[in-house]
């Protein structure tokens, strides 16, 4: 398994301390999940702590195994019912967004 850090879970939401994703209750029902990074679709807690979870993976710029953390994401996307392709173009689609927002407040100062 891969290096992962602390999750931190509570009964409204799933963070990590190695990315801004997180998950959240959506309050339709006890087990009816978001992903902040996918918010058009309603998911599981494991479903959602797994979509955190990826992220993680995907944020480690070094995985101790490298073949191993590819394999669990793999495995980890299709449990969402996206390709991991598909999962990296929203992740980089976000950070990009996030980035230019951090940049545009930046040139206001």
């Amino acid at each position: 398994m891969p290096d992962l850090m602390a999750l931190e879970t509570t009964h409204q939401t799933v963070t990590s301390d190695r990315t801004p994703e997180r998950a959240f209750r959506t309050g339709l029902s006890a087990d009816s999940w978001q992903l902040s990074w996918l918010p058009d679709r309603l998911l599981t807690f494991e479903q959602a702590r797994n979509g955190v979870v990826l992220d993680e993976i995907l944020s480690d710029p070094a995985p101790a195994d490298p073949e191993q953390a590819l394999e669990l994401a793999e495995l980890l996307a299709d449990d969402l019912g996206l390709t991991l392709r598909e999962v990296v173009v929203l992740l980089w689609d976000r950070l990009a967004a996030h980035e230019a927002g951090r940049d545009r407040s930046m040139s206001a100062l």
